[in-house]
């Protein structure tokens, strides 16, 4: 079987030419589901209200002579509970007792515990942008490519994904932000920020305070003018602005001529990291306190290049990749982020790794089974709860072959898919969250 995905200018392409069964793999249990699930609605209050709705569905179905007496319906959430949330959004019709069972807030918070991550690379396609979902195989050192298709919504670029809730331009009015879940149709349209930012070179993210149960978009146009903070459904509809991380000119560890904030990296929605060019720290900020704060780099026995390291979320915790040489790639883990507490979570070897490559007739022999210089590899993102890393190779062209790297197996293999380099990368899980009225999240609109 033979997959192709192409734009006009050949700006991403991927092909396959053999495609296997893949047997389901049993789930692992979540470390970080009750996490997840507070993270998202008020757990005792939903469990209080969903075990009342039980008993009512019970006697429901006693009264109407359930045709499956010898199926619990505890068996029935269970099963429905793991199916993928794109496929649930079409099941809420199927019956009355599905309807009931998969609009409850207790279901989505654990439905979204099974969901797992995708990417969403957003590509530059004249005159417009697309994006293509990137999602691993459950076994092998693989993934499929789809195209999304929005009900023929023209798409903008993707900033942000935080429980399924996606952060994206206007495609039609420049320096507009929505925030929309495209399974199930919801959007609110923010106000444009008060520094007047178009939005094309700046660092913005969704978040989510778990003390407040507020979804927050914080904006980054230049640290002179300090943080926008938009809060979701909030009374007065405006952005709120907060003193930037350097309160002096001379505190910055870059040169303002040349520096461009970017999107910061989210863990669990909650804690956001930037890049800021620094050999010793990154600039953080917890979205429930909104004070942002250093977290300084971990100790690699020698003085850091900052061109040389990639931040990105590997398991629900920051990570630095450090390219340590063309044959050795470290990757650190912040362990504790209250305590800044790192840890090696493992070193990339050129003389350990097991090269493979998908026939990529552009490549000249000699290099078609060569391992490639680990300096010019960029970490992407981690997919499989941070057990693979994406890799893409830095090129003097604009496009660059995409490199998947199993820790566990200590596989490194590089497939015909090329990415170009302004191509937005994004880690999404799709979840079934909407809203109706203000007091549940947001005002409701459909796309």
């Amino acid at each position: 079987m033979r997959y192709e995905l192409k734009g006009k200018k050949n700006i991403l392409q991927y092909c396959n030419e053999e495609e296997e069964e893949v047997e389901e793999e049993e789930e692992e249990e979540n470390p970080f589901a009750i996490l997840y699930e507070n993270a998202i609605f008020d757990s005792e209050e939903i469990f209080t209200h969903y075990k009342m709705k039980e008993k009512n569905l019970l006697e429901y179905h006693k009264q109407k002579q359930n045709p499956l007496p010898n199926f619990p319906e505890l068996v029935i959430y269970n099963i429905i509970m793991k199916i993928p949330a794109e496929y649930l959004q079409k099941y809420r019709c199927v019956c009355k007792l599905w309807h009931e069972i998969i609009s409850s807030k207790k279901f989505i918070a654990q439905n979204f515990i099974h969901s797992i991550t995708e990417l969403l690379i957003v590509v530059k396609t004249y005159p417009h942008l697309k994006a293509i979902s990137l999602r691993m195989d459950e076994k092998e050192l693989d993934f499929k490519l789809e195209k999304l298709d929005f009900a023929g919504m023209r798409m903008g670029c993707i900033r942000s994904s935080c429980n399924g809730l996606v952060l994206i331009h206007d495609p039609k009015i420049e320096g507009k932000l929505n925030v929309i879940n495209f399974l199930t149709r919801c959007m609110v349209k923010l106000p444009r920020c008060p520094s007047g930012c178009p939005h094309k070179k700046c660092g913005v993210a969704l978040g989510f305070s778990p003390s407040t149960k507020e979804y927050k978009v914080v904006h980054m146009y230049a640290d002179g003018f300090g943080y926008e903070i938009f809060t979701l459904g909030c009374s007065d509809n405006k952005w709120k602005c907060i003193p930037g991380p350097f309160k002096v000119p001379f505190e910055r560890p870059f040169n303002l001529d040349k520096f461009r904030w970017s999107d910061p990296v989210t863990i669990h929605g909650q804690v956001l990291h930037w890049y800021v060019s620094s050999k010793e720290y990154v600039i953080s900020m917890d979205v429930n306190d909104e004070t942002p704060k250093k977290t300084y780099l971990p100790t690699l026995g020698e003085e850091i290049d900052r061109k040389r390291y990639s931040l990105l979320e590997m398991g629900g915790y920051l990570s630095v990749v450090y390219n340590v040489s063309n044959i050795q790639i470290d990757v650190w883990i912040l362990k504790d982020f209250a305590a800044q507490v790192w840890f090696k979570k493992h070193s990339i070897l050129a003389k350990s790794v097991n090269f493979t490559t998908l026939k990529i007739p552009s490549l000249p022999n000699k290099c078609k089974h060569s391992l490639p210089d680990f300096r010019k590899l960029v970490a992407l993102s981690s997919l499989r709860n941070g057990e693979v890393i994406m890799f893409k190779h830095k090129t003097n062209t604009n496009f660059g072959f995409i490199y998947l790297y199993d820790i566990k197996h200590m596989e490194l293999k590089r497939f015909a898919l090329k990415i170009r380099g302004q191509s937005k990368v994004v880690p999404h899980r799709s979840s079934l969250i909407c809203w109706k009225t203000k007091s549940e999240l947001l005002p409701r609109e459909y796309i």
